[in-house]
């Protein structure tokens, strides 16, 4: 049975979100998830106002996660999100009529999070304890980004690592800091972190969707 990777998240402190700056932030959201929906695949889905939900591949959870919360902090928020991979047996084209283990888990895993800003959860292929530590010192150089350093590591990975002063043209400014930016996010590290968890799910491929 073929697994899927669901992330299910929500805004950190959306209540404190002054409305004047909603509209831009969920455009800015979805467009970020749409990336990472698959060919066949469910897109994603924007509930409750300050929920969200992504069906992907697991070889694209982490940097699904990752792009989806750089969106985010950029932009001077943040979320939270659980992720699971596992079977979703019920994958329709809209992900609100979908079931399965995989959106049960997800689903749950987030009523879970507390202090953490995002956990994974495999049954079929768990993390192991230095994975989640992986996973969570990654989350916390993340809470330490100005939105300044964010964009820039957006931007370096949406645009598959290109060579520094092309980012400081996009970005107006100098390469000396686009490098000094880049150095500040960790981003040789948080890119080596990327790879690796592609790496994890080489070879898992979806299938198409029911009606």
């Amino acid at each position: 049975m073929t697994s899927y990777a669901i992330l299910t998240g929500d805004l950190v402190r959306s209540s404190a979100i002054d409305a004047s700056r909603y509209p831009a932030l969920l455009q800015a959201l979805q467009q970020c998830l749409q990336q990472f929906c698959p060919p066949g695949i469910a897109p994603p889905v924007l509930f409750r106002g300050d929920g969200f939900q992504l069906a992907t591949l697991p070889a694209q959870a982490f940097i699904a996660a990752l792009q989806t919360r750089l969106t985010l902090l950029s932009l001077r928020s943040d979320a939270r999100i659980a992720i699971a991979v596992a079977p979703a047996e019920q994958l329709r084209a809209d992900l609100n009529q979908s079931t399965g283990q995989a959106f049960t888990l997800s689903g749950q895993l987030l009523d879970r999070l507390q202090e953490q800003y995002w956990d994974w959860l495999d049954p079929q292929q768990p993390l192991t304890t230095a994975e989640q530590l992986l996973l969570q010192l990654v989350s916390v150089q993340l809470q330490q980004l100005t939105a300044r350093q964010a964009a820039v590591l957006l931007a370096y990975l949406q645009q598959q690592r290109p060579a520094h002063q092309q980012l400081a043209t996009a970005f107006q400014t100098s390469r000396v800091n686009i490098t000094h930016l880049l150095n500040q996010a960790q981003y040789s590290l948080i890119s080596q972190v990327v790879d690796y968890f592609t790496e994890r799910y080489a070879g898992h491929h979806g299938a198409t969707i029911n009606d």
